[in-house]
């Protein structure tokens, strides 16, 4: 019996299908395509390069960095699974972990499944989820953005976008026709201590009705050549040990996002804009705005472009990030990558050309140039 159970298992393992995208996600404008039954599915993808970096601040000079890490997308891997309960309803799960290649550990602040670990049910009247997921503010992120979470683009003007997501979630996402409509609430976005965006110490739910609560709205369209997505998101903060100055219930941080893309021939032209009210820091109103290009140049190479300006209002702080990145597809799977950001800081900014972990540091208001080439797999 043990042995029909694993050869089972395998057999559903081989099956399921594959639902695709850089976060194994399904993010499309429809629903994945069930199996009829049961069915489970492994699957990840592995990023690593080499990182070039340079004007490192080392003390009262500065220094270039030769280091490993990913370049494209942080590694995960995952497991995901759905049963037919009849009538075009399925009951689904994800668990999905990151981790970083070179060194085996576990990202998104030591968490098992840091990127996603929800169940729910999926059918005609839309997805339903509790758990660890993405919030909405993710999904209007993910068109026109073709350097997605990457260490590149623009996760170093916002260390929102590479984590997008929300502890002890409730998320409904529906379609109609063209259309997706979504809604996220979390009753305590961040229960790891910590302090990063990604371990902030905010774990609410048994605390006053807005400590460490979060929610997400979404609106999207996407046509024959061209979508458009609109989310809104608001973070309350938590006590004095929250990371990020969000120090109190009172305190905010709050993102209004519309981005979208036109795709002509080849290539894809995609625009977004962030307005940002973040009462944790000093100057807490913000604009980032950004425009992009992806293009098959061939079957196997395609090139990727931004240029992107972040600048807080009534203050000398701002940033100015050029990034270029080609990309050769070995096959369906796998593709080899060179990638280089150039950043601009103005005022007192600080920010980095590289988001890998650690953060190398900039000097403020000087620039600075990462350069990465590596390798990618998804399975």
């Amino acid at each position: 019996m043990k042995k029909i159970a694993a050869c089972a298992f395998a057999a559903l393992i081989c099956t399921a299908p594959a639902w695709g995208g850089e976060t194994g996600e399904n993010t499309s404008a429809g629903y994945p395509s069930y199996p009829s039954g049961s069915a489970v599915t492994i699957y990840g993808l592995i990023d690593q390069g080499v990182e070039f970096v340079n004007n490192v601040p080392t003390g009262k000079t500065t220094s270039n960095a030769v280091r490993e890490g990913a370049g494209t997308a942080t590694s995960y891997f995952g497991m995901r699974g759905s049963e037919d309960l009849g009538g075009g309803t399925h009951a689904i799960f994800d668990l999905q972990a990151g981790f970083a290649p070179n060194t085996g550990s576990s990202l998104q602040g030591g968490r098992l499944f840091g990127r996603q670990s929800y169940v729910g049910l999926d059918g005609p009247y839309g997805r339903l989820t509790f758990g660890r997921q993405y919030t909405m503010r993710f999904f209007a992120n993910h068109e026109g953005n073709p350097f997605g979470t990457g260490a590149q683009g623009l996760t170093t003007l916002d260390n929102g976008f590479a984590n997008a997501r929300a502890d002890n979630a409730v998320s409904y996402r529906v379609h109609l026709g063209g259309f997706e409509a979504g809604l996220n609430y979390s009753f305590g976005r961040d229960t790891v201590v910590g302090t990063t965006s990604v371990a902030s110490d905010c774990p609410g739910e048994t605390t006053p009705s807005t400590e460490c609560r979060e929610y997400s709205t979404l609106l999207k369209y996407e046509g024959k050549n061209w979508g458009i997505t609109n989310s809104y998101e608001r973070q309350y903060g938590g006590t004095s040990a929250t990371w990020g100055g969000l120090t109190s219930p009172k305190k905010t941080d709050s993102r209004f996002i519309i981005s979208g893309h036109v795709d002509i021939s080849k290539a894809s032209i995609g625009a977004g804009w962030i307005r940002r009210d973040d009462e944790g820091i000093a100057t807490p109103k913000s604009n980032l705005f950004w425009l992009s290009s992806k293009v098959r140049v061939m079957p196997s190479v395609s090139i990727d472009s931004m240029v992107a300006q972040l600048k807080y209002d009534g203050s000398p702080n701002k940033a100015l990030v050029l990034v270029l990145r080609g990309q050769y597809f070995l096959s369906k799977t796998t593709a080899v990558y060179l990638t280089g950001e150039h950043i601009k800081n103005g005022g007192k900014l600080a920010l980095s050309a590289s988001n890998l972990s650690p953060v190398p540091g900039a000097v403020p208001g000087g620039s600075q140039i990462s350069i990465i080439a590596g390798i990618r797999h998804t399975f």
